[in-house]
């Protein structure tokens, strides 16, 4: 009976053991597993992230106007607007009663973007560094001390300004020349409407949709491919090797 029972002890400890083993060769299985499923699933992310096309829904960009997957097309216009607390308060009422006429008569969808870029100075350290010469000494010196000044807000970043912009629809099946006639006509008459409004806007054209998506991708650097396009060193817009200019 002692015997019996010794056996039966060495039998449950080893089943113990190999349930034990089992059990350690299963979770390593599974956390490989686990691991190699999310590596891929991290790459196929950061790809996705990396690619214009995916992020944005965009299948090209040309005459200005963005052209995205199932035949929709849309045109963006730059906003601006007098400084409303400049105004009079007549002029103030003017314009609110204005803006919400626009608004009411509006016959499309319309989006609104806003967003803060970072202050680019580089025009008018260039404008001023050109005058510089021309001018007298006291004055040069100024005109240099502000464009020091500049450069260093340029590079600090730490200044920003507010932009908006309008995100005009149009979704057709007759292409690209048909939809840009029926958002420039939409444009027009929003843009002529915004006027009364003490605002005025504009459509960006390629280099400008170019450099407000690479605004949208890289907050606060004031690099722009419109620029890069200008002097030939790479192309505005390119998706699965086809260009537009």
């Amino acid at each position: 009976m002692v015997i019996l029972i010794s056996w039966l002890t060495i039998v449950l400890l080893a089943m113990s053991l190999l349930t034990g083993v089992a059990a350690w060769i299963y979770l390593r299985l599974t956390n490989v597993k686990h691991k190699g499923q999310s590596e891929k699933k991290d790459t196929q992310d950061s790809s996705k992230k990396k690619n214009l096309k995916n992020f944005f829904n965009i299948k090209d960009i040309q005459k200005g106007v963005v052209i995205l997957n199932g035949d929709r097309y849309r045109l963006i216009l730059r906003v601006t607007a007098q400084d409303f607390y400049l105004l009079s308060e007549i002029e103030q009422n003017n314009a609110e009663d204005m803006m919400a006429s626009v608004l009411r008569g509006l016959e499309f969808p319309v989006q609104i973007l806003m967003t803060s870029e970072a202050l680019d100075t580089r025009k008018a350290v260039q404008a001023l560094k050109t005058s510089a010469a021309e001018l007298p000494e006291t004055i040069k010196e100024h005109a240099l001390e502000r464009v020091i000044y500049l450069e260093n807000l340029q590079q600090q970043r730490a200044v920003t300004a507010r932009r908006a912009y309008l995100v005009i629809p149009f979704d057709t099946v007759k292409g690209l020349d048909y939809a840009r006639a029926e958002l420039y006509a939409r444009a027009g008459s929003l843009m002529d409407a915004l006027s009364r409004a003490k605002m005025t806007a504009e459509p960006l054209d390629t280099g400008g949709v170019c450099d407000l998506l690479s605004h949208l991708l890289n907050r606060g650097r004031t690099w722009r491919p419109s620029e890069a396009g200008e002097k030939g060193i790479m192309s505005l817009f390119t998706i699965s090797e086809k260009e537009s200019a």
